[in-house]
């Protein structure tokens, strides 16, 4: 009988890379990362996190890149 294989992650990781994975507005990944909208476009001029488009006038960013540890 074949074992099944263990991955080490319980059923609600993957859920919460889902949830990391959204894309939110530019207002909300601000808040995330305790910076304002303006802090944010500054990084991502910088290069130091990906702000998405979405459409001609709307921008975002993933929870997980506004999360993003980007200090060092």
């Amino acid at each position: 009988m074949a074992r099944p294989e263990v991955t080490g992650k319980a059923p609600a990781d993957a859920e919460h890379e889902r949830w990391l994975d959204e894309i939110v507005g530019l207002p909300e990944g601000a808040f995330l990362r305790k910076v304002s909208v303006d802090t944010l476009k500054r990084e991502a001029k910088r290069g130091t996190i990906t702000i998405i488009e979405l459409s001609a006038k709307r921008r975002g960013i993933t929870r997980r890149e506004a999360l993003k540890d980007t200090t060092g």
